[in-house]
């Protein structure tokens, strides 16, 4: 015989102060790693929405991005007659590749080989005001071609040669003076002004937290007659394989990877930070579990003789402790759905996100999925088992006669 759901929440609410402060421990314990995850989802959802699996992104040997990667451009020559090199081919629809295909930018034909340079440069936050590293790539027009995906949302192409600069949506979103029309000072000094002609989507990846703006020109601001990364395009991706074994061979003697697999790598940085901020989820967990084994230890000396008149009326000891069980995960369920709503608040907020391999920013939105839920819902279950089966099976142990005694 089962006690009744109405029994145990009215348990709770009669010792109001240690049920209150179980409660939030086990809320903030849900609510700070909800937030965590929610972190992780955005960042490996924003670099894994970026790449092609056609392309490969050339960098030089012992690089760990293209920011701290120097290839002269001496060495890029090889690179031409890489296996199953792709040629451009006639694009229609909305992308930027299209509309440069269409006023004759770019031409059939020509090989989807890209020499990219990236740099950074200081920009303040919209939020407080706080300067923070963007990436810049200077490009030529057949980037557009291999990043198909960047689309322009609002304004026009950069004009090569001219003092342009097209901006991630996502980076405009962040940071202020990046309005169209608005002059963003680039250089190593700073000396020149590039105007912002337009905003570009990239499908929510990496790239819509970048600037980019013709490669002669930021070569020439930036003194950079070098190129930090070549992105090329193979023609199916049976040819990934063979295109970067020659690459990494003598014959060139580059390091190559493919694209997919470049920016998976970035986002395995995060571990490190998950691991960190995960033991401290740990440990507050363990805390919570001995909050809960407080407050039910204290219940349980607090209510021997009404557990003892329970026995004496017939309930078996399962049903006690299955009673204090379904209280203690009444109270642990209910502070984790406050500490999911708290954290789902922030949900698809855009944050940004300083990469210590690529030492510039990454814009991402804190996204909550139904694996976050499913993983608190689990945490503050463990949490709340922890913390009440001990206190449950001394309940069960308690001598009827002795306990009914004690009044």
């Amino acid at each position: 015989m089962a006690l009744p759901l109405t029994y145990n929440a009215r348990n709770l609410v009669a010792r109001k102060l240690s049920s209150t402060l179980t409660f939030l421990i086990v809320a903030f314990v849900v609510f700070v790693l909800s937030l965590l995850l929610s972190f992780v989802a955005g960042i490996r959802a924003s670099l894994g929405a970026t790449g092609s699996p056609r392309n490969i992104i050339v960098l030089k040997p012992g690089a760990t991005a293209e920011s701290t990667s120097l290839i002269p451009l001496d060495d890029l020559g090889p690179l031409i007659q890489t296996p199953g090199l792709a040629l451009a081919t006639p694009l229609t629809g909305t992308s930027a590749a299209a509309e440069a295909f269409a006023t004759g930018r770019l031409r059939v034909g020509e090989p989807l080989l890209s020499q990219e340079l990236a740099v950074q440069t200081m920009l303040p936050r919209r939020a407080g005001g706080a300067a923070a590293n963007v990436a810049v790539r200077g490009v030529d027009d057949i980037a557009f071609a291999l990043h198909a995906d960047v689309r322009i949302s609002a304004g026009r192409l950069f004009t090569p040669g001219a003092l342009e600069v097209i901006v991630g949506a996502a980076a405009q979103a962040r940071f202020a003076g990046l309005e169209l029309g608005a002059t963003v000072p680039l250089g190593r000094k700073g000396e020149r002004a590039y105007k912002v002609v337009g905003v570009f989507t990239a499908g929510g990846g990496a790239l819509e937290s970048e600037l980019w703006a013709p490669r002669t020109m930021i070569a020439d601001s930036f003194h950079r007659r070098l190129a930090s990364s070549v992105c090329l395009q193979v023609r199916d991706e049976a040819a990934v394989a063979p295109a970067v074994a020659y690459i990494n061979g003598p014959s060139v003697g580059l390091e190559a990877k493919p694209e997919l697999q470049y920016y998976r790598d970035l986002a395995e940085k995060t571990r490190e930070i998950v691991v960190l901020t995960s033991v401290l989820v740990g440990i507050m967990g363990i805390g919570a579990a001995f909050a809960v084994a407080t407050t039910m230890y204290a219940a349980v000396d607090s209510r021997r003789r009404e557990l003892a008149m329970l026995r004496a009326l017939g309930f078996a000891r399962r049903s006690i402790v299955a009673a204090l069980l379904v209280e203690s995960l009444l109270l642990c369920l209910l502070a984790s759905a406050c500490g999911l709503a708290v954290s789902a608040a922030s949900s698809g907020t855009r944050q940004d996100f300083l990469s210590d391999t690529t030492w510039t920013v990454l814009a991402y939105e804190l996204r909550m999925t139904p694996g976050i839920v499913a993983t608190a819902l689990l945490v503050a279950t463990a949490v709340s088992v922890a913390g009440t089966l001990a206190p449950a099976l001394r309940a069960a142990r308690l001598n009827i006669i002795v306990a009914l005694r004690k009044a």
